[in-house]
């Protein structure tokens, strides 16, 4: 390109418009850039009889992300709308990178490492929510899922997306429940 001095153009003279789809790539993109997203959307009222303390994945709340660069971060955000048949006992869930736990608490003693824990209510109406977000640094340019899992101290059933009694009428809402990844550059 001739009449073009060294350190390039002068500000203002290339504009969005004038560059080509996909011309910015991730590695020219700020840190803190949201690179691409992922959801998983799950709307179904879903029943499972759970064990104790052993995690379960919910069905329909995973998600796969490839990472641009290894050095990108995943910003991972859910929300889990549930009921349980048990309501002296607290619900716990885990958020899942493959088959690692990840942004559980510290091992202590023989508490179970959870995401988050929500005490649940036994009345027909009672439906607690697990939210939460976690940054990950998976250091990979492989395919990675991220999924949810949910236990509790003692087997019972959980029901995803509705109370314990899903009868029909004005006091029994349905729900959904999702996880969103989104890579961020970093």
């Amino acid at each position: 390109v001739t009449g073009v001095s060294v350190g390039g153009l002068p500000d203002g003279i290339v504009d969005t418009d004038m560059l080509a789809t996909e011309a910015v790539t991730g590695a020219k993109q700020a840190n803190g850039s949201i690179v691409q997203v992922v959801q998983a959307v799950n709307s179904a009222q879903v029943s499972e009889g759970v064990s104790d303390s052993t995690f379960e994945d919910i069905a329909g709340l995973s998600v796969s992300i490839t990472p641009t660069t290894n050095s990108n971060k995943i910003l991972v955000f859910y929300k889990v709308a549930m009921a349980s048949t048990k309501g002296s006992y607290t619900t716990f869930l885990r958020l899942v990178r493959d088959s690692t736990a990840i942004g559980i608490g510290d091992a202590t003693d023989s508490r179970p490492r959870v995401t988050t824990s929500v005490p649940t209510d036994s009345t027909d109406y009672f439906i607690a929510h697990h939210t939460n977000m976690f940054l990950d640094s998976p250091a990979t340019t492989s395919a990675t899922t991220y999924k949810l899992q949910w236990t509790d101290s003692y087997s019972q059933t959980f029901y995803l997306n509705r109370s314990v009694f899903n009868t029909d009428g004005k006091h029994y809402a349905t729900q959904m429940s999702q996880i969103t990844a989104m890579e961020v550059v970093a």
